[in-house]
Order: structure tokens, then sequence, then C-alpha cells
């Protein structure tokens, strides 16, 4: 466990591996550790990152504000408390919003950016997540965490992750505010009318049977020339492990790519 202080504030973040930096992004409710089972493969051929946003996993909030700017914010900092120029980006649902907000607004950071099952526009959020926006329902899941367990290994699904147990005791520890705060930053977030401004090479990949993001969302990408797109026929919101083979394939081939021809 590593830990780091960005703005007087705790960090916590993981790395495995030698070689060009990736950076895993984790999404709503998550922590670093669902990305552990990718980001050892991956650690063969690059140095693989991943932290907590604040508010989530180990990563204490303190005074930050809790939305996709101020995330995107986190990641530029801790790049630059590393000394990594240039990354990688792998973001999944929230955390591939981010992703794509960072790669589009700071392209001279970002070598190549993956989203999983993320939301372009918020309102492609599912119903049971809106809801969360109000402080009744974000207070009932915090108030009951078996509740919170229950609708997350819902959502997982069945996954080939032996230490399901601790991504799920994981997702226990954010607020009622951190996660009411984070879902009405992702409601308020479109970035649709941003997408032309995408330079760097982007691997869009979601499950068609997703039931927490709309899967059209990679519609939008139809006209874009630097993104790639992959919709996974049997995966759900969590491709990584759900199809983890498959999934380890096509994002070690694009990284591998990608990571060729700018480095």
């Amino acid at each position: 466990m590593s830990v780091i202080v960005i703005d007087d504030q705790l960090v916590h973040y993981e790395v495995f591996g030698r070689g060009t930096p990736v950076l895993f992004l984790h999404g709503w409710l998550g922590s670093w550790r669902y990305w552990f089972p990718t980001m050892e493969v991956v650690a063969n051929d690059f140095r693989a990152y991943s932290f907590d946003f604040w508010g989530f996993g180990d990563s204490p909030r303190q005074k930050t504000p809790e939305n996709i700017q101020d995330y995107s914010a986190q990641i530029i900092r801790f790049l630059n408390e590393l000394g990594i120029d240039r990354v990688s980006l792998v973001g999944h649902s929230m955390g591939g919003m981010v992703a794509l907000h960072t790669a589009i607004n700071y392209p001279n950071r970002v070598v190549c950016v993956v989203t999983v099952g993320a939301p372009i526009d918020g309102h492609s959020l599912s119903i049971p997540l809106k809801l969360t926006n109000y402080r009744f329902f974000a207070n009932l899941l915090a108030k009951w965490p078996w509740l919170r367990r229950k609708l997350f290994r819902f959502f997982m699904g069945e996954t080939e992750d032996p230490a399901e147990e601790e991504i799920i005791e994981d997702s226990m520890k954010a607020t009622a505010k951190t996660i009411r705060s984070t879902i009405g930053s992702m409601l308020k977030t479109d970035l649709r009318q941003d997408l032309p401004r995408l330079r760097v090479p982007a691997l869009i990949i979601h499950g068609s049977r997703d039931d927490i993001v709309q899967p059209r969302q990679v519609d939008l990408f139809t006209a874009s020339p630097s993104a790639q797109v992959i919709l996974l026929p049997h995966s759900r919101h969590f491709p990584f492990l759900d199809n983890a083979t498959f999934f380890n394939q096509i994002l070690l081939q694009f990284l591998h790519n990608t990571t060729q021809a700018h480095y």
C-alpha cells in the first residue's frame, strides 16, 4: 500500500510492473481493488498504477469537491507528484467519464484513453443510480450497508476474481455525501459536445447487457476518427471481471499499438 499527499489530502495508490505507465481509474462505489487482476496482467509489459478517488476506498475526502472535474484534476496532480509526463488512461464507469474528460482537456498528458462502461452523458445512468442523487436514498445506502452490498454484488454479477468479497467491502467506504455528490456530478456532465475535441487514440468498450449505463452510449463515437468501439455481447457492467481473458487481450493489443506509436 502506497500513499502520497495531494492538496493536503492522502491519496492511496498501488503500482505494479515496469515500463510505460498505465493508470487505471475505478468507478462509482469502487476502489483500485477491482482492477487488481487486470493490473497483474498488464504489469507484465507496462507499469500499472491505480489510485482511489477522494471519498472512495482508502483516500478519505477532507476538503476537495467530489466531482468529475476535480477528479480529473486529481489525475494530473497525481502524475505531477510521481513525475509522470504522459500516461495511458483506463477508466471504468465514472472513472471512464473522468478519463475521457482528462484526455479531452489535457491531451498533452495522455497517450491514449480506454473507457469501460462509461457514461458520456450522465443521463444514461440507470434509474437506481439516479435515485441516489436524492438525499433520502443516498442516506439509505449509507445507513444500510447490507443493501449497498447486495446492490453492488448484483450489478457486478458473476466474476472470475476470487477476491470479490474484498471488492464489495471497499464499496462500503463511501459516505452518503460522496455517494450523492458523485452521482449528482455525473448527471450534470455531458461530454457529447466535447467529443470532437478528442485527439488521442481511444478504445470504447461496453457490455451489451450493461444494466447500469446505457450501452447505446457507444453510438456517440461513430463519427470520431480517433475512437475504436467494441461492444461485448455477453458482458454486463464489469467486462474486465466477467469476461477477463478476452478483455485483457483487446486491452493489451490496444495499449501496445498506441504506446509503440507514441514513445
